[in-house]
């Protein structure tokens, strides 16, 4: 099953980048757990609502806003996406290029968790974590 997981976070992952949100939430379950507390505008949140709410925030405060995605790694019921994001702060101007990670948790065909690190070696280093307790 863990290979149609890794497709199945792919799939919702460029349903977001082409913009097509309603696509990108229907591949999540409907009480799905959010956790973007790396960031500082960000923190926990339950349910597609609320991670489109997060996800839109993020994305409205830049311009020519962009992510690619470098890899999608197969841990079994997870799926740590790397890739790197790109924009111009809006008001700012500052340029972002950086890279991060995505731990996606997935459950009978929808994903229950999405957990963002700050780097690929420390969403994997989480996930071996977890595994051994």
């Amino acid at each position: 099953m863990s290979r149609e997981n890794v497709e199945l976070v792919r799939r919702m992952y460029e349903a977001y980048l082409s913009g097509d949100a309603d696509r990108a939430l229907s591949y999540v379950h409907p009480e799905a757990e959010a956790d973007f507390s790396v960031r500082v505008d960000a923190g926990i949140g339950r349910g597609r609502e609320e991670l489109g709410r997060i996800v839109t925030a993020w994305v409205a405060t830049w311009d020519d806003y962009s992510e690619e995605i470098d890899e999608l790694i197969d841990l079994g019921d997870r799926v740590c996406l790397a890739a790197t994001q790109r924009g111009r702060g809006k008001g700012s101007g500052a340029e972002l290029e950086q890279r991060f990670a995505g731990l996606y948790e997935v459950h009978d065909g929808l994903i229950t968790r999405i957990t963002m690190f700050r780097s690929r070696d420390s969403a994997l280093e989480a996930a071996r974590a977890s595994e051994a307790s």
